[in-house]
């Protein structure tokens, strides 16, 4: 296998490729009045030579991470910005592939339900669904409660905005980490239309099309629609019926409005749905405890090698997952006169998510298991933004409710009492027990139909209302520096119900019923055959909790342009994400609801276009978070599994520190280069407290240890190249990221490490002079590296399986453009 350093050697300018910068006009002027609402513009071509100076030069880049279009450089956070078709063009498909262009991001998705994303080490999961997220997810300017609502294919884009730190007075709460935000492609007047096929290994197929123009000659009104579908074979191998698993099955429809009646007034409205039917997810075992290897011996049952990167699994029921989605919005813009604009958002979306899995074994243990959601959510905004010669301004309301419906199921099988109680026996009695020759013993006290086809329900409703109040003012102190304020005031409203309910099986089976009755009347109501089944896969619960918060974000920061080109700032920033209610069984000593997880930032950096041909930017940090939420067990010390690790409690403190650097070039005509850097050191100051996996208590101090998910290193760099050949034109790229070793579960278990690994993608392609068609050769993962995408626990804490990244992938691409 070549070394990182060969690796590096290979990809030559490995540690500079090219963030592909969003094409767009340069700003105004901070004097000027407000642009007139643009109509949207094909992608702008790279940069073309001078004739007189044989001269090339970087586009502006436009974004909107203040709520506002601004260039990128005049806007004093630490961002990246991608542009939509370049990602298109370099093959990456999926929201987990953006982390491969941005520095300090982490994306893992065990399953869409169970996606998180992490910014600069701090970042949250979903495996409890009333922890939202740390990192504020956006669409086309619509908040997006769940993380997993982001799992859609990258289609059709614009840009995306990764804007590091947090974020609380624009974008509002769940932002103390950062924010995501995605834009879509807008309709356009002037007709145009693609069409993109692409065939790989693995039977990997996709088919993406979109169609723009006028509607009807109508100058006022013009249309969008696109479309997608992304098929691909299995990846893991099911030893029990030979049988691939963990494939890809999707499509997407997304269509759009564009009204303009009159130059001071937009509208533009969005209908989209996607579908994702797969036989998903599986995670083959990386490690075990002695307790599960003892409950397989006594079974005689052997697993299928534990080693992610052989793919291999075994399993006897269905491995299924559904996921469906549907979304409206409607955006206004109109202009009040020359220097004010009124903005309205409104959007609705539906989230639906139903997974079926078992065990990972062929034994009949848990046939069926699986929790699914249905999320709904309604979101309301309404901004002012305002720009004078003193100040430029945003002023605004927002209004969020969501309605989350969680249904938990575990189906038990015949083979759970050999497995379970056989278990015991072997490890703490008797060594040799095997179900042979201790089976009949055991099964004539507990016969298998105890517990066969008992069935665990746990339901959990959550309904939600967020109310906001916010404003940011940019206050031009002289014509060179700037002042910027923000403060936001945000309230939470939330009631929950969670349930659980035990049914079926044959708890009359066993002859420990005949002494229930015995053992009742003598208070001993855990040694009743009711106790015992609480004890193996937990009993009645019920609770309804109401959570009511009210909290402030805000903003401070201080920018000197020293030249046109050349900004520098310092920042403060408070963000805060909300707290909530636990929405699964809590014991004793973990409470029903939990604290807000708050977030002071500081940072300094500067912003520079060195000539016309390179950008850098860089940012100095250091974030102190308070109440960091984390997961915790269920305290219930149940067998199956032994414990489970859903509930949340509240890290003291955390610290976040580090520096981030990136760059872009153009180094000749043709030649264009992006790199990018990160050192991260994520701590959890005070947690004393953490999770054990050994004693399934929290009794493990991981105070001055690295958060979960947090690199200390990560990298990003490209090169592409074209060059005309003939009435031709041939490109190129290479692709190269890198991140550090890091912990991928809270409690710092065995075999939840996920070691250091670099990825390199090239491509190679040749179009036409018009760009009418272009066909290209693509290989991702070209030393074929193996490295984790995702860890999961999954007997409880302690055993864990993984998904390996999909190994080198190679195909071709064809696209054609109709204008």
């Amino acid at each position: 296998m070549m070394s990182f350093r060969q690796r590096a050697g290979v990809c030559l300018l490995g540690l500079l490729p090219w963030p592909t910068l969003a094409a767009a006009q340069a700003a105004d002027e901070s004097s000027a009045p407000l642009p007139t609402i643009p109509l949207p513009q094909a992608a702008a071509p790279l940069p073309a030579a001078d004739p007189a100076t044989d001269d090339v030069q970087l586009p502006s880049v436009v974004v909107t991470a203040r709520r506002r279009e601004e260039r990128a450089l005049d806007v004093p956070i630490s961002m990246s910005v991608l542009d939509g078709g370049a990602l298109g063009e370099a093959g990456l498909t999926l929201p987990t592939d953006i982390q491969e262009r941005v520095p300090a991001l982490v994306v893992m998705s065990a399953s869409a339900r169970l996606t998180q994303y992490t910014i600069r080490g701090l970042g949250s999961t979903s495996q409890n669904d009333g922890m939202e997220s740390s990192v504020g997810l956006f669409l086309d300017g619509v908040y997006l409660g769940r993380q997993g609502l982001s799992m859609f294919d990258l289609v059709d884009l614009d840009r995306v905005e990764v804007l590091r730190g947090p974020q609380g007075t624009l974008f509002g709460k769940n932002t103390t980490a950062g924010a995501v935000s995605v834009v879509t492609k807008a309709p356009q007047h002037a007709y145009d239309s693609t069409l993109e096929g692409t065939y790989g290994n693995d039977e990997l197929r996709q088919l993406r099309g979109t169609v723009t123009g006028e509607i009807f000659g109508d100058e006022t009104l013009a249309g969008r629609l696109t479309g997608y579908y992304t098929g691909r074979d299995g990846t893991i191998e099911n030893l029990y019926d030979g049988k691939d698993l963990n494939n890809r099955n999707k499509y997407g429809l997304r269509g759009q409005l564009l009204w303009t009646p009159a130059a001071s007034l937009s509208g533009r409205f969005i209908a989209e749905y996607a579908h994702a039917h797969e036989n998903c997810c599986v995670y083959p075992l990386v490690i075990y405890r002695d307790k599960v290897r003892a409950r397989d011996e006594f079974m005689e049952y052997t697993r299928a090698p534990i080693d992610p990167y052989q793919r291999k699994t075994d399993t006897d029921t269905r491995t299924d997952s559904l996921v469906e989605q549907s979304a409206v919005s409607a955006e206004f813009n109109w202009d009040l006169g020359e220097r004010h604009r009124l903005t309205s958002i409104t959007a609705y979306r539906d989230w639906w998510f139903t997974p079926y899995s078992d065990d990972a074994t062929s034994l009949k243990l848990v046939p069926e298991t699986g929790t699914s959601n249905a999320q709904h959510q309604f979101s309301e905004e309404l901004r002012l933004s305002s720009k004078t010669d003193l100040f430029d301004s945003v002023f605004g309301l927002y209004y969020l409710r969501q309605r989350i419906n969680s249904f938990e199921r575990n189906i038990l099988g015949r083979d759970m009492v050999g497995w379970t109680f056989g278990g015991l026996i072997r490890e703490n009695l008797l060594p040799f027990a095997t179900e042979s020759n201790f089976g009949p013993v055991l099964y004539l006290a507990v016969p298998p139909a105890t517990l066969d086809g008992m069935t665990i329900r746990t339901k959990a409703h959550q309904v939600s209302d967020s109310a906001a109040a916010f404003g940011s003012v940019d206050w031009h102190l002289t014509d060179k520096l700037d002042l910027t304020t923000g403060l936001r005031y945000t309230h939470e409203w939330k009631d929950a119900a969670v349930a659980r309910h035990r049914s079926g099986g044959c708890p009359n089976c066993t002859v420990l019923s005949l002494v229930s009755p015995i053992f009742a009347a003598l208070g001993l109501e855990d040694l009743t055959v009711d106790g015992l089944l609480d004890a193996v896969a937990g009993g009645e619960y019920q609770r309804t909790t109401r959570y009511d918060e009210g909290n402030w974000s805000g903003q401070l920061a201080l920018s000197y342009r020293w030249t046109p080109n050349l900004l520098a700032y310092a920042s403060a920033a408070r963000g805060y994400k909300s707290g909530g209610i636990n929405l699964g069984v809590t014991g004793d000593s973990v409470q029903p609801t939990f604290d807000p997880e708050e977030a002071t930032s500081y940072e300094i950096g500067a912003k520079a276009m060195l000539g016309r041909r390179a950008q850098v930017s860089l940012a100095l940090y250091q974030t102190d978070v308070h109440d960091y939420q984390a997961l915790t067990f269920d305290e219930e010390q149940t067998l199956i599994p032994n414990p489970r690790q859903i509930n949340l409690l509240n890290v003291g403190k955390v610290r976040l520190r580090g520096a981030e650097l990136e760059a872009q070039a153009l180094l000749a005509r043709g030649l264009a280069a992006r790199a990018g850097v990160a050192y991260n050191q994520a701590i959890a100051e005070d947690f004393p407290d953490a999770p054990n996996e050994d004693t399934g208590q929290n009794t493990k101090d991981l105070s001055g240890e690295d958060l979960y998910n947090a690199p200390r290193w990560t990298a990003t760099a490209g090169l592409e190249y074209s060059r005309p050949i003939g009435p031709l034109e041939g490109y190129g790229g290479v692709d190269y990221s890198f991140r550090s070793g890091y912990w991928a579960t809270v409690e710092h278990g065995k075999g939840s490490y996920i070691h250091s690994y670099d990825l390199t993608n090239l491509r190679l392609g040749v179009r036409d002079a018009a760009q009418v068609w272009d066909v290209s050769a693509w290989v991702r993962n070209v030393f074929d590296e193996d490295y984790l995408a995702a860890v999961y626990a999954l007997y409880g804490v302690g055993d864990y399986g993984a998904t390996a990244a999909d190994p080198r992938t190679y195909g071709v691409t064809l696209r054609l453009n109709f204008r």
